[in-house]
């Protein structure tokens, strides 16, 4: 791939090189890049010359990823292309959750018809969280704090994902815009994924909370014989 990029700079010239560099360099980092964000100009609009195109896929591809472009919606992404599960990188189950609590959030706006400009949703950190708590209620797992729920969002956010806004002292809140890019992230069928996951640890708590048959003869038989559990 070097003799590709030194042919960008023996063709365009070196700032147009770097800019290239900085584009990829960009999406290794990020993840996504979305116009819309500030200092990011030159980049999607690197990402997305044609005269670069073959060198970007190339360069992406050698390295395990597929690069993904929506001109409507204005991003340029990177996601895996590995039949190994092992390369892609794992999320902590917190993470994993609030990606879902926004892909699902998204989903929602997209099927009522409430998307806004370039299909983005619009909500608060409040009401995310607040969906985050109602979830998780019946599975008997302890919610993470508002303090500690924000900070992965701004994980999110840097990513691309998402933009949180700046802190509204009069609500006590900050507007979150989720972008569409959360539906490659969380997939197609985050709906299904969220109400599988809470069933399942509903299940988990109702058998963590029977003791075992084993248990309760042992417990039996020490009380026949006067024990102290």
């Amino acid at each position: 791939m070097l003799s590709e990029f030194e042919q960008v700079e023996a063709t365009y010239g070196i700032d147009k090189a770097a800019d290239l560099r900085k584009a990829c360099r960009y999406l290794l980092r990020n993840q996504f890049a979305y116009s819309g964000d500030r200092g990011a100009a030159t980049v999607y609009n690197t990402l997305i010359d044609n005269r670069f195109r073959r060198i970007i896929d190339g360069f992406f591809d050698s390295i395990g990823y597929r690069v993904h472009k929506n001109a409507e919606e204005q991003w340029v992404g990177i996601l895996f292309d590995d039949d190994d599960p092992s390369s892609v990188p794992k999320m902590r189950l917190d993470e994993t959750i609030v990606v879902l609590v926004l892909g699902s959030h998204w989903q929602e706006d997209a099927d009522v018809g409430n998307l806004l400009d370039r299909a983005t949703a619009v909500t608060t950190v409040n009401v995310l969280h607040e969906r985050y708590r109602d979830m998780l209620q019946n599975t008997g797992k302890p919610a993470i704090t508002a303090g500690r729920f924000l900070d992965l969002l701004k994980e999110v956010a840097v990513r691309n994902l998402i933009s949180i806004g700046d802190f509204d002292y009069d609500a006590q809140d900050r507007e979150v815009v989720i972008r569409p890019m959360i539906k490659f992230v969380s997939g197609a069928d985050v709906l299904a994924r969220l109400e599988s996951y809470v069933t399942t640890e509903e299940r988990g708590m109702r058998t963590r909370a029977m003791p075992a048959v084993g248990e309760l003869l042992r417990a039996d038989a020490s009380a026949a014989k006067g024990d102290t559990p």
